[in-house]
């Protein structure tokens, strides 16, 4: 079977692919410069907030100790009344002290004023955590957060 076009005969068994003998894959280099600058620029942002993430999770740990002496020492001044050193201690809250661990150094009370201080670890940044007990003049208990954990937004 013959075609004509414009008065040529065209024998389309005879038509001749116009692929090349090889096809480009893969990526460009170009491609992969780009990529890799965008991986490390979401990477500025990613790292930093992740790592400020990690030390409010760990000095997490210090908080809960220190609420765990907190509790204790509300029931005990619910006994005692508005006496503040009357719970200023572990042997007087029926508690022992708080083991150091990876994240927490120590959380101790103050013996005049019955103010618990949680202490991080390096790894947990560090910080302090400070609850202050006081009464006000209806006789309710209240604690005031204080230490350098508050500045750091990591309380």
């Amino acid at each position: 079977m013959l075609i004509a076009t414009m008065g040529l005969r065209i024998d389309p068994t005879r038509i001749v692919s116009f692929k090349p003998k090889y096809f480009i894959t893969g990526f460009s280099l170009l491609e992969l410069l780009l990529v890799v600058a965008l991986i490390g620029i979401l990477a500025a942002f990613a790292v930093p907030t992740y790592q400020k993430y990690l030390q409010q999770t760990r000095f997490l740990e210090v908080v809960q100790h220190t609420q765990a002496v907190r509790i204790s020492q509300a029931a005990c001044l619910m006994v005692a009344g508005q006496n503040l050193t009357a719970c200023d201690s572990y042997p007087e809250l029926a508690l022992q002290a708080p083991v150091a661990t990876a994240n927490t150094a120590q959380v101790t009370i103050s013996l005049t004023k019955a103010i618990i201080t949680g202490t991080g670890t390096s790894s947990a940044g560090g910080f302090t955590y400070i609850l202050t007990p006081s009464f006000n003049a209806a006789g309710q208990l209240s604690y005031t957060v204080s230490g350098t954990c508050v500045a750091a937004t990591a309380c």
